[in-house]
């Protein structure tokens, strides 16, 4: 028999068993979304793309919408509850059957929130249960007023096992002239919309667009701003309470760093806003301005010729030398070099050696589509021996290493920016010389030079042109780079 079919009342013993089963489908959290106005819910099973439902909570108006999906909301969780073997087609189809009945007529709502702050705990302890208490089909044909809710909710905090729709039978009390019982209204609990809510929600859409590295970094950010804003409504934000989170981020976090998470910030909210869980959002013109100058240097030609002097003494067999050296005639990123494949050192048919940078590898990761290219390595370049490294990635081949790194990205990083390069600067080291000022210098160096820009992006693998100097441009055979590059690198030339 369909378990769609099954009309049982639910006790808190049903309940306790229930809650303890394995489910066979397991859900996502709901999805809001307007088209042409109307707003709708989708259902969705977790991990899957294809496994969902949608359905109009046909109204435009807002905080109407997230009523009817709020009971919308309670109708599945009780169902599934009940029937933890459900299968997702039996739970889409129950969503429907509800809908139609729900939605079908207007309701009167009445919320919490209309009484004001003094209520505020009675809604937290109700939004508590109403997570954790089932209701059957039957239960929610009889529609709640919020002082029935109260009542109710109370009895089963004190482990009352009468089944809820007899409690609220007999809290109606009242009957029409014919003797039935007098529907009253619908009672919404809406609990506060954090931006832990809004973050769960916003990756639930979009977390799959971004990449597993750029995701991390989202998930990591929100959880700063999550502790930050704590239990705010965010329904209910002002322009004060972000200008006030802006100060308290900025507490011992460099200016960059604080945009950046003002960033991520908007577009959390931008996509609420699009989406229908806030009217509006106060974050215009949020980040800061001032003190957004870069602490990052980049290196004089004569300190580049230090450092390979430095890497050129350590063993041939050792990785940091070929680490630091590939930085310097690339300008490729700390975490492009370290994850470096012997099947990344390619040698063309025009003779040119190349590193292939990309993300094709498990663990492999790139900035972004444009970061994926062929560097040219410039034998030669303030003292590289190109011959040298190629016997290194042969003796990585040889002793079965797919990777040519003997070290971990963060490993590297500390002993390039602790160690190698202040050790190789002496008097000259100066605060903000880092590893990544390797990519600053060879950027500067082809902006005095006058390189065109589009051999300049693609050697460094910039999203646009204008992150490495002013005009875009793309596309340049990789013999006329290489060309460039033994010009470049195999003379001196003093930046300013």
């Amino acid at each position: 028999m369909n378990i769609l079919a099954e009309r049982r009342p639910v006790t808190s013993a049903v309940t306790s068993f229930a809650v303890h089963l394995r489910p066979t489908t397991r859900l996502a959290k709901l999805y809001h979304y307007r088209r042409n106005g109307i707003y709708y819910l989708r259902l969705r099973e977790t991990g899957s793309t294809t496994q969902s439902a949608s359905v109009s909570l046909k109204t435009t108006d807002r905080r109407a919408a997230m009523d009817a999906s709020q009971r919308l909301a309670e109708t599945i969780k009780a169902f599934h509850l009940d029937h933890p073997k459900a299968t997702f087609s039996e739970l889409k189809e129950h969503l429907l059957w509800m809908a139609e009945n729900l939605l079908s007529t207007a309701h009167e709502v009445h919320s919490l929130r209309d009484w004001g702050d003094l209520y505020e705990d009675v809604k937290t302890n109700l939004a508590e249960i109403a997570a954790t208490m089932p209701l059957s089909v039957d239960q929610h044909e009889h529609v709640m007023n919020a002082k029935q809710v109260m009542i109710a909710a109370q009895a089963r905090l004190q482990g009352d096992s009468v089944p809820l729709v007899k409690i609220i039978r007999d809290l109606e009390g009242s009957h029409g002239q014919a003797g039935e019982v007098v529907p009253s209204s619908v009672s919404v609990l809406t609990p506060s919309m954090t931006f832990e809510i809004l973050s769960g929600l916003y990756l639930a859409d979009r977390g799959q667009d971004q990449k597993a590295s750029t995701l991390k970094e989202t998930k990591v950010c929100h959880n700063t701003l999550s502790a930050q804003l704590g239990e705010l409504d965010l329904r209910n934000h002002s322009r004060a309470d972000l200008v006030a989170l802006r100060d308290r981020l900025s507490e011992g976090r460099m200016a960059s760093t604080v945009n950046k998470l003002i960033i991520k910030l908007s577009a959390v909210l931008t996509w609420a806003v699009e989406n229908g869980h806030l009217l509006k959002s106060y974050d215009k013109k949020l980040k800061l301005t001032k003190g957004l100058e870069s602490t990052r240097r980049a290196f004089s030609q004569d300190q580049i010729g230090s450092l390979m002097t430095y890497a050129n003494e350590l063993p041939d067999t050792s990785w940091k030398r070929w680490l630091l050296s590939l930085g310097i005639i690339t300008g490729g990123r700390l975490n492009e070099i370290s994850q470096l494949s012997v099947s990344d050192i390619q040698t063309l048919e025009s003779g040119i050696v190349v590193i292939h940078i990309n993300e094709a590898g498990e663990g492999k990761s790139i900035k972004n589509k444009r970061s994926e290219r062929l560097v040219p390595l410039t034998d030669g370049a303030y003292g590289f021996d190109l011959q040298a490294f190629l016997k290194y990635v042969e003796e990585c081949k040889h002793n079965g290493s797919e990777r040519l790194a003997q070290i971990g990205y963060k490993t590297a990083g500390e002993w390039a920016n602790q160690q190698a390069i202040p050790q190789a600067l002496g008097e000259s080291f100066k605060s903000g010389l880092t590893f990544h000022s390797l990519r600053h210098s060879l950027a500067s160096l082809m902006q005095v030079r006058g390189i065109p820009t589009a051999h300049a992006q693609a050697v460094m693998g910039h999203a646009s042109g204008t992150v490495t100097f002013d005009i875009y441009g793309s596309g340049v055979p990789v013999m006329v780079i290489a060309e460039m590059l033994k010009g470049l690198l195999c003379g001196r030339v003093e930046s300013h």
